[in-house]
């Protein structure tokens, strides 16, 4: 018997594949290694590896795929390291196998309630290399070549769904009409046996007939095709039965009624033999009316071309032609794999050949294709670059714009939802509700019966028109009184950010100074404004800051902070240790402040020591001349606090989060040494604490503790 490695180099061979000997027997190692314990259903893991990569090389895909083919089981293994991985084979490959590890994931429990056209896209959209789709495609296809095996009824019939709902139409889309073919027959035969063996029992009955009939019809065209000189391949062209069944559906009639049962297939070597087939076959035939198709002119969108034409045979008996040349064959089989393999062969390439056509829902997309080999290797196409696909906490999926954040999805479900929105959840955790949403995010409302409601910051963040026009609507609807309060909220939002304090840059006298210089009749005709919309804060804070420095030629005040003026001792020398040199003078730089626990590294300056840094300090990471640099260490059981600053973003809608933050380090029994805090647009507050600690153990529990609040976005040390 073959072994595994002249099993997979013999298949490369045939298939005109060129690989690099020593990378494939790599692979193939490193697989026989890894899939040992491994089992796939009742089958090796190796074999069914083998089996995946033979049916990506029959569609003639590059080497790298025919290697990412072998690998995609290694996440099965419980000793999968990615990063080993990666270093041995590369990033690119790990990036397909984790791919196709995620569309493997995509099981489609509730399709019930899901829409079958967004699976689709969301299928396309996560795997933006199309290799990885067609990997996919294949390892299906392997699996329900060999799903009499398994057992599990249930099983069966889910796989067989997905087929039909999900892998087929992605073939399809592909131009791979071979596979599509293939997974509709099989799944048709799980899902609907006894309407699949009246299919096979109707077309067995009359099959010798039938095949009589075609073959006479061959030899017919073959001997007219002759006597003009035009080489062709012309074969009787089989029905699958799944597409029997659509059109008897469709038709409401017997397999017997339908022309396109008989048909046989003219093969030639160029578009101009296209045509003149045509002339000679319609000259030989009469044509039936309305049932001549040209998709070498127009060719679908999945690129498929060929001429279809149905014509009466003997006994006045209907049967389709189909011609086409072996490019447009292959391509018809294999759609993109074989629009690959004929870039590899061609010595020129046209412009036509440097446009790929792809379904984009119910639009065409174009991308550019590069150079041949390079082009596949590096191919990454988002087929519904233009949406993300996200679910709702129950397995709902939503298709939203690119770009759409928490706010359109709150929209998506109900407004009401929206408008009591104060916060949501991306995957588990808290985010601002201007985050951007990514494919396959799982997103959560969360709402309150005292919120708010929308105000016109949402508008800056939406991006779908249903949602724009709802906030502006409920904005529209909101009485005086409240586009007063809003307003005053807004600009007192905008006037925290300057450095002078609100008190002063409020005040009386400065507001009716800067009225005089707008439209406004009242602060209060000023506030409704800016509530509604209609007039920028920042333009009036301008303004207001003018009026000011008018009045007041003072250096600005700066925002207070919480201060502890405790005199820190210097003994920078007790706790670190520099190499090879005794009682030297140290300093912990500012620029980073280490902290026992962190790898830390020396710096030698010129007139102060050693300056201790963390190894990550941006400084240190910069720095072009390394030879002042030395090893340094910190001195067992040291017993000294330690500066460490972090930085709180949290959700100020929730207005005690403040005090909520200030008890959570009284707990923790934190000597706090510097407090201030900030807002940002979309109600974020951003809290700076500086804190006296002893080690990294410490300050990562400070940090752990403080994000299990409520309202709590992110903690992070500052570097």
């Amino acid at each position: 018997m073959e072994n595994n490695y002249e099993k997979v180099s013999n298949l490369l061979k045939k298939e005109n594949i060129v690989y690099d000997k020593e990378k494939l027997k790599e692979v193939i190692d490193y697989c026989e290694k890894k899939y040992v314990k491994v089992k796939k259903a009742d089958e090796e893991m190796i074999n069914h590896v083998i089996g995946v990569a033979t049916e990506v090389a029959k569609l003639r895909l590059d080497d790298t795929s025919i290697y990412a083919s072998l690998l995609h089981g290694l996440v099965k293994c419980e000793d999968y390291d990615p990063k080993e991985v990666s270093n041995k084979f590369g990033k690119e490959i790990l990036e397909m196998i984790t791919t196709v590890d995620k569309l493997s994931g995509l099981n489609f429990k509730s399709k019930e309630k899901m829409d079958n056209e967004n699976l689709r896209k969301m299928f396309m959209a996560i795997a933006k290399d199309i290799r990885t789709v067609i990997i996919k495609l294949a390892d299906r296809l392997y699996n329900m070549r060999n799903i009499k095996k398994s057992k599990n009824e249930e099983l069966k019939n889910i796989m067989a769904r997905e087929c039909l709902e999900v892998y087929a139409p992605i073939a399809h889309r592909l131009g791979m009409s071979q596979v599509k073919s293939e997974l509709e027959d099989i799944s048709f035969r799980i899902l609907m046996p006894a309407k699949y063996q009246l299919i096979k029992h109707q077309i067995d009955q009359k099959k010798k007939e039938r095949e009589e009939y075609i073959q006479d019809r061959i030899d017919e065209v073959s001997e007219a095709l002759k006597k003009q000189n035009i080489k062709a391949t012309i074969y009787g062209r089989p029905k699958h039965f799944y597409s029997i069944y659509k059109k008897m559906k469709q038709k409401n009639c017997n397999a017997d009624d339908l022309f396109d049962l008989l048909a046989i297939r003219i093969i030639v070597d160029t578009v101009a033999d296209c045509y003149s087939v045509l002339g000679i076959v319609h000259d030989m035939y009469k044509p039936m009316p309305g049932r001549f198709k040209d998709y070498i002119a127009v060719p679908k969108t999945n690129m498929y071309q060929s001429l279809h034409t149905t014509v009466f045979g003997e006994n006045g008996k209907p049967f389709e032609i189909q011609i086409r040349t072996w490019k447009m064959h292959k391509i018809a089989d294999y759609g993109v794999a074989a629009h690959f393999a004929y870039k590899e062969k061609s010595s020129k390439i046209t412009e036509a050949d440097k446009k790929i056509v792809w379904l984009r829902q119910t639009l065409e997309i174009q991308k550019e294709l590069a150079d041949t080999t390079e082009n596949l290797k590096k191919m990454k196409v988002e087929l519904f670059g233009e949406e993300v696909f996200v679910f709702t906490p129950k397995g709902d999926i939503k298709a939203l714009p690119k770009g759409s954040t928490p706010i359109d999805f709150a929209y998506s479900i109900h407004q009401k939802i929206a408008e009591k929105m104060v916060g949501a959840k991306i995957n588990s955790k808290m985010v601002p509700i201007n985050t951007k949403l990514e494919n396959t995010d799982i997103v959560e409302i969360v709402t309150s019966p005292k919120a708010s409601g929308p105000n016109n910051d949402w508008l800056k963040y939406v991006k779908t028109a249903s949602a724009k026009n709802k906030i502006t609507g409920y904005l529209k609807k909101q009485g005086k009184q409240v586009n007063v309060s809003k307003g005053k909220e807004i600009l007192e939002k905008f006037v925290r950010k300057e450095k002078v304090p609100k008190e002063l840059l409020l005040k009386e006298d400065n507001m009716q100074e800067m009225l005089k210089s707008t439209n406004f009749k009242s602060i209060e005709d000023l506030y409704e404004n800016i509530g509604f919309g209609s007039v920028s804060p920042l333009k009036i804070v301008n303004k207001l800051v003018e009026v000011y420095n008018k009045q007041n030629k003072k250096e600005e005040i700066k925002t207070p902070v919480i201060r502890n003026n405790k005199k820190r001792k210097d003994r920078s020398f007790e706790l670190v240790e520099v190499e090879n040199i005794d009682n030297c003078l140290v300093k912990f730089a500012k620029c980073c402040s280490p902290i026992p626990g962190d790898d830390i590294v020396g710096y030698i300056t010129f007139s102060n020591g050693v300056s201790i840094h963390r190894k990550d300090c941006k400084n240190i990471v910069s720095l072009q001349n390394k030879e002042r640099l030395i090893n340094v260490r910190w001195k067992d059981k040291v017993k000294v606090d330690f500066l460490a600053r972090i930085t709180v973003e949290a959700n100020n809608k929730k207005s005690s989060i403040l005090q909520d933050v200030l008890g959570k380090l009284k707990e923790l029994k934190v000597d706090i040494l510097e407090l201030n805090s900030k807002f940002t647009d979309f109600d974020i507050i951003i809290i700076n604490v500086a804190v006296n600690i002893k080690d990294v153990d410490t300050l990562q529990k400070i940090i752990k503790t403080i994000k299990k609040l409520d309202g709590v976005y992110d903690v992070k040390r500052n570097k």
